[in-house]
C-alpha cells in the first residue's frame, strides 16, 4: 500500500488550508499591538502591520554565505533559500513544508516529492529570473553537494543519495540504497545544510560569495555583507507564503533584517538593551530574570539547545592514539562546574550523545558511570600509557564568542591541567579554525558544535569516515567494529530498537575511548522585545521558516 504522508500530524504550511487528514497547527503566537510600525499605517489592536525592519547582534563574525559551505552563517539562509521540508527536532511529528508541497514514501527507499507552484524568485542582481522554483533547483542542488566533499550537508546527501531526479517541474524523486532512520530530519538539514538555491546560482556559485536570492522570505541586498561586520537582508515582494490568521495577507510583513557584528560579546547585551537589536541569548537564568524585570521584553524561546562546546582528538597523531589518553581526557572534564558557573545551574551534562535528543541520550546514571569526573583515575591512565606528568598536548581554538567558549576555555584549562595534562594552547581566527578543523590538520580541538538535532553527528564523529562521510572534521575512532555498529544503527527505522541501537553504540564507543567529548548543552535564553509579534518559538530551528512575525510599532 502505497503511504501518503502530506502533513503527517501537525504541519506548517501557512501559504494554503490544510490538507486532507492534516491540522494546521500555528507556532507559538504573543499577541499584537495596535501602533503601526516604521513606515506602516494604524492598524487595530492585534493586526499585524507593515514596515519596519528587524535589528539583530551578534559576537560571532560569519564564515562565508555559499549556503552549501558556510558553518557560521546559518541563520541566514532559511530567510533567504527553500529546504523541501524542515522536521522539528523538539517534536518531529512538526514538518513545515516549504518548496515541497506534499511528499509520498511508496517503498521504503524511495521518496516523491511535490513541488508548490508559485515559490517565487524576485527582481534581483545576480542574473537569476524572475521565475518559480521548481524540481529541476533541488536537482541541482543536491547534485553540487554530492560534488562537494567539504559541504557540511555532504554528511546526508553523499552516501543516502543512491540516484535521484527532477521527473518533471513538479515532481523530485530521491532513492535511498537502505532504509535510513533519519531521512526526514536531514533532507532539510538539521542545521539547514540541505538549502535550494535557483540552479543560475548553483551554475556560478561564486555569486553566492557576496549575495543572495531564492524563493525565500529576504534576499540579501547586494553588497551588504561582511564577514566581520554584518549583513542586510531585504523583502522579497512576491515571497509564496500569506498568512492565513490575518486575512491571507502576503508575507512577511517587516521590510527587512539588519544583522551587525559585535565583536565584545558584553556589548551584544548593551545593543539589545538600547535597542539596536530587538533579540537577545541570555547566559543563564539568572541574566533572564534580570532583563526581565528591567525592560519590556519577554522569553522568545523555551527549549534545550542542541549544540555545545566539544573537546575532539585526532587519534592519527600522537598522544591520542592511546585509548588510555583518550579516556584521561574523558575524565578530567568536569561538567557541574561548566553547569554552575556559565549558566547557573541552566544546563545539564552531555555524554557522546547529547540529551536534548532525549532517549537516544544514555540515562545520567550510566553516563556518569561511563564518564565520570575522575583527575586521579586520568593520571593513572597517563602513566598507564608510558608518560610521564604533566602529559604536554596541543589543543587548538577559536576565538569570537561562540557559546560561551571564552567561559568554557579556562575551565576546561584548569581542569585538564589538574588531571595531568600540561596544554599548549593554539587560539586562532573562525575563518583559520574552520580550515584546519576541516582537513583535521589539528591534534586536538576545542570548539563549539552546531544544533546537532539527532544523535547522527554526534556519532559520526567517532566512525572513521567523520560526521560528513568524507573524512572532514574528523577521522573517528578508526575502528571497524565501532564503524559498522554506527552505520547499522542509521537502517534502524523501529522507534524504540532505534533507541537501543544508539545506546549500544554509546557504550562500545566509551569503552574504546571516544574522540569527541561533548561538555554540556544549555537551555534557551532567547529574550526579544515586546513590539516584536507573533515571534515564532518552541519546535527548534524549524522556527527559522516562519516569517509571519511583524514589528508593532518604531521602538523608541
Amino acid at each position: 500500500e502505497r503511504r501518503t504522508f502530506p502533513l503527517l500530524k501537525l504541519v506548517f504550511d501557512f501559504a494554503q488550508r490544510p490538507y486532507e487528514g492534516g491540522v494546521l497547527h500555528h507556532l507559538g503566537r504573543n499577541g499584537g499591538g495596535g501602533e503601526p510600525a516604521a513606515g506602516g499605517t494604524p492598524a487595530a489592536t492585534g493586526e499585524p502591520v507593515y514596515g519596519g525592519r528587524f535589528q539583530g547582534a551578534r559576537s560571532a563574525v560569519f564564515d562565508t554565505i555559499d549556503p552549501h559551505k558556510s558553518i557560521a552563517s546559518l541563520t541566514v539562509f532559511p530567510d533567504v533559500y527553500n529546504v523541501l521540508l524542515k522536521q522539528s527536532a523538539v517534536d518531529p511529528d512538526q514538518v513545515f513544508l516549504d518548496l515541497a508541497m506534499s511528499f509520498e514514501n511508496p517503498e521504503p527507499t524511495e521518496w516523491i516529492f511535490t513541488i508548490r507552484p508559485g515559490v517565487a524568485i524576485p527582481p534581483n542582481d545576480l542574473g537569476v529570473p524572475e521565475r518559480d522554483m521548481d524540481a529541476q533547483d533541488a536537482y541541482e542542488s543536491f547534485e553540487r553537494i554530492r560534488g562537494l566533499p567539504e559541504a557540511t550537508g555532504c554528511t546526508f546527501v553523499c552516501p543516502w543519495f543512491e540516484s535521484h531526479e527532477a521527473l518533471d517541474p513538479q515532481t523530485y524523486i530521491i532513492r535511498t540504497p537502505t532504509p535510513y532512520a533519519w531521512f526526514l530530519t536531514q533532507i532539510g538539514g538539521t542545521n539547514f545544510f540541505q538549502n535550494i538555491p535557483p540552479r543560475e546560482l548553483i551554475a556560478d556559485p561564486d555569486k553566492m560569495l557576496t549575495g543572495g536570492v531564492g524563493g525565500g522570505a529576504f534576499f540579501i541586498r547586494p553588497g551588504s555583507y561582511s564577514e566581520s561586520e554584518g549583513i542586510i537582508l531585504d523583502k522579497n515582494p512576491v515571497y509564496y507564503r500569506k498568512d492565513p490568521d490575518h486575512n491571507n495577507n502576503q508575507l512577511p510583513y517587516a521590510d527587512g533584517i539588519d544583522t551587525i557584528v559585535v565583536p565584545d560579546p558584553a556589548a551584544v547585551r548593551v545593543a539589545f538593551e538600547s535597542k539596536q537589536s530587538y533579540t537577545y541569548g541570555a547566559a543563564n537564568r539568572a541574566e533572564v530574570d534580570e532583563l526581565l524585570a528591567s525592560y519590556d521584553v519577554r522569553e522568545a524561546n523555551a527549549r534545550p539547545l542542541f549544540s555545545y562546546v566539544s573537546f575532539a582528538m585526532n587519534v592519527e597523531r600522537q598522544p591520542w592514539d592511546d585509548p588510555r589518553v583518550r579516556k584521561a581526557a574523558m575524565h578530567a572534564i568536569n561538567r557541574q562546574e561548566y553547569i554552575d558557573i556559565i549558566y547557573g545551574g541552566d544546563a545539564k551534562a552531555n555524554g557522546i550523545v547529547h540529551w536534548p535528543v532525549g532517549a537516544y541520550a544514555l540515562p545520567d546514571d550510566e553516563r556518569e558511570q561511563l564518564q565520570g569526573w575522575d583527575p586521579e583515575l586520568s593520571k593513572q591512565l597517563i602513566r598507564d600509557a608510558g608518560h610521564e606528568l604533566p602529559l604536554k598536548i596541543e589543543v587548538v581554538f577559536p576565538t569570537g564568542g561562540f557559546l560561551e567558549m571564552d567561559q568554557h576555555l579556562p575551565i576546561w584549562l584548569t581542569q585538564m591541567e589538574e588531571a595531568g595534562f600540561q596544554i599548549e594552547q593554539v587560539p586562532m581566527d573562525l575563518g583559520s579554525w574552520i580550515s584546519r578543523f576541516t582537513e583535521v590538520d589539528y591534534d586536538s580541538s576545542l570548539h563549539p558544535g552546531l544544533e546537532y538535532e539527532t544523535p547522527e553527528f554526534p556519532l559520526d564523529f567517532q566512525h572513521s569516515d567523520g560526521p560528513t562521510g568524507s573524512g572532514i572534521f574528523s577521522n573517528g575512532l578508526q575502528d571497524l567494529e565501532v564503524d559498522a555498529a554506527i552505520e547499522g544503527a542509521k537502517n534502524v527505522t523501529d522507534q524504540e530498537e532505534l533507541v537501543d541501537a544508539i545506546h549500544d553504540v554509546q557504550r562500545l564507543i566509551y569503552d574504546k575511548g571516544p574522540v569527541e567529548l561533548p561538555i554540556v548543552s544549555p537551555f534557551s535564553r532567547a529574550l526579544i522585545w515586546n513590539f516584536v509579534k507573533d515571534w515564532p518559538s518552541g519546535s527548534g530551528t524549524i522556527d527559522l521558516l516562519d516569517n509571519s512575525w511583524w514589528l508593532d510599532r518604531a521602538p523608541s
